[in-house]
Parts: C-alpha cells; structure tokens; sequence
C-alpha cells in the first residue's frame, strides 16, 4: 500500500485528482437534451420522408457491417491474417457454441441470421462511444426546439476556432412563452402552413446528427417482430399447419382444459418476446446513453472512461443476448406440439 503512494505513482495520483478537481470547478459542459423519440434532422427530407439521426446512426451500422464483411473475404487464402483470420475466428466460435445448443444442422442454417443481428447490434451500440456522437450537430433556438419536440431548456452559445458550441448558460422558456409558441403553432396548423416560431430568448438546442440507434423504439421493435415472425415462418417450413397446434389445443399434459390453457399462454408469449426483446435492448442502451451524458456533466474530465469501458461490454452483451435468444426462438420453432414427440 506505501509503493502506490510514492515516486511516479503518487505523481499520477495527484495529476488524477487535480484534473477532477479543475474539470468540477472551471469546465463545465451542458447537458444535452434527454428525449425519447429520435430528433428529427432539419433540412434533411426527402419527399415527404423526414430523417432522424437513429436512422441515420442505423445505415451507418449496416454500412460497417456490410465494407468489414467485403474487406475480409475481398483477398482470400489458404493461410489467413488480418480480417479473414478474424472472421473465420468468429465464425467458428459461434458455430461451435450454436452447435452445442440446437445441433450441427440448426447452427449451419441460422448461423447467417445470428451474426448478422449480433454484429449489427454489436456495430450499432459501440458507434455511441465515437467522438461526434450525440455531440454534432444543428444548434437550433430552443422555441424551435420546444415546438418539435416540447424542449423547454436550452442554453447559450458561444464560438471557438470558427466553431459554435453550447454552454453552461442555461435558459427556461417561462410558461407565457410556452403558451404563445403553442397559440402560434395552433394557429399555423390550422392555417396548413409550416410554424416556424422566432427565437426571444437567446437560448439554443443542439440537435445530433447521429444518435445510438437502439434507443430508438423504432428499431428494437421492429427487428423484435421481425425476430418472432420468422421463427413462425421457420416452424411452418418444419412442420407445416400442425405448427399452429401449439397455440390450439397442444398435446402437452393430456388433459384437454389444462392443454387449452397452455395454448392461450403460447399464444400470449409470443407477443412476451416481441416486448421482452424490445425493451430489453432499448432500456440498456438509452440508459447507457443517459448514464454517459450525466458523467461528462457532472465531471468532463477522466471520470466518464470508466462508465466507457462499462458501455463496451455492455453493448456487447445486449447485442450477443437479442442474438442468443434469436437462435433459441427458432429452435423451440422447430419442435412439434401435436403429441406425436417425446419431451
């Protein structure tokens, strides 16, 4: 215990300690606006299709999957290095693993679908910890901001090397302003005109150009019951239309009002796993996100690498978990509930 109080040691402590201290007491960041639904992206609109900076963060996953897919099978050989020694590592990693769970057969049909989804997830959740991140955007007054999005708190500007940024300078849209943005933006609704409220105030809102994109319900939902559906469509490849018997009077007890019950809660699970899977990714990841904005808030410097490192293995482990139960949904698929297999 005194040899890490000495020498070079005691010099890292106190250089530590003194970075906490000055980023508490002379750097302070604001804290950016904590929504639920995706920001939409001003300017960015096609058609009638407005873009969001998760849909945006989405295509950016897709799109590193799909060139570090093309990079390790663009040279391949016999001896391999560099990402196709990584890839096949992978590969036969999680074949190895799904083999022991469902089988040789099962492991290679879904193996495709199981990796795709966990490095998709895996992608999409570690993009959040990148510099830019939730970071750059479009800073728009906080009328704007209050009329998108019910924003009622933004802060002040300020320029640096030709760069505009927030900071700590808070300003609160007082209740009579809140009231005329709304008259206003009534007024224009039912006039069909865009609202485009004037900014009083001097107060500002950034709006990200990129946002995790699994803290939008959109995508957790949506790939949830794309999840659920395919395993329906994988148990009627299997078994045909006696699929459909384990939701109507499945052969389980051989009692038939305790085996319609049964299939009622067949039935009601499957939307338990759309639901399961959905919030189980949003929550972690949202909550990760809110967790790293609090940290830099509360302290800029030094304190947020720890919750990081946390947020690496997190997003790992929620992308390896939808992915796992991914595989296990398409196995239970598989299996007959008409009688005529021993459980």
């Amino acid at each position: 215990m005194r040899k890490l109080f000495q020498g070079k040691n005691l010099i890292l402590i106190i250089g530590v300690l003194a970075a906490l201290v000055i980023s508490v007491l002379f750097v302070k960041v604001p804290l950016p606006t904590i929504l639920l639904p995706a920001e939409k992206i001003p300017g960015l609109k096609i058609g009638g299709f407005q873009f969001t900076n998760t849909l945006i963060a989405t295509l950016l996953a897709d799109i590193t999957v799909l060139v570090l897919g093309l990079l390790a099978v663009r040279k391949m050989s016999d001896v391999p290095d560099g990402l196709q020694n990584l890839a096949e590592w992978i590969f036969e990693a999680f074949d190895g693993m799904l083999t022991d769970i469902g089988g040789k057969e099962k492991a290679r049909a879904w193996l495709p679908t199981f990796l795709t989804i966990l490095l998709f997830l895996l992608f999409a959740n570690w993009w959040e910890l990148v510099p830019g991140f939730d970071s750059v955007g479009v800073i728009e007054p906080v009328e704007v901001a209050y009329a998108n999005s019910g924003v009622t708190r933004g802060y002040g500007i300020s320029e640096f090397a030709g760069i505009t940024t927030l900071t700590k300078d808070q300003v609160i849209l007082d209740k009579e302003r809140l009231g005329e943005i709304e008259a206003e933006a009534a007024a224009a609704e039912a006039a069909d005109k865009e609202y485009h409220p004037e900014e009083t105030t001097g107060g500002y809102v950034l709006t990200p150009f990129l946002r995790a994109a699994a803290t939008d319900l959109n995508l957790t939902i949506g790939l949830a019951f794309f999840v659920v559906l395919l395993s329906h469509a994988i148990g009627v490849r299997k078994m045909g239309l006696k699929y459909f018997r384990r939701f109507a009077m499945p052969v389980i007890t051989g009692m038939k009002p305790i085996d319609f019950f049964v299939g009622i809660l067949e039935f009601i699970s499957e939307f338990a796993k759309i639901i399961s899977l959905a919030f189980r990714l949003f929550g972690n990841i949202f909550a990760g996100q809110v967790l790293l904005f609090v940290m830099s808030f509360l302290v800029a410097f030094l304190l947020p690498l720890p919750f990081m490192g946390l947020e690496l293995f997190v997003g790992f482990m929620q992308a390896f978990v939808f992915a796992i139960l991914t595989f296990i949904y398409f196995e239970q698929a598989t299996h007959s509930h008409a009688g005529d297999e021993h459980h």
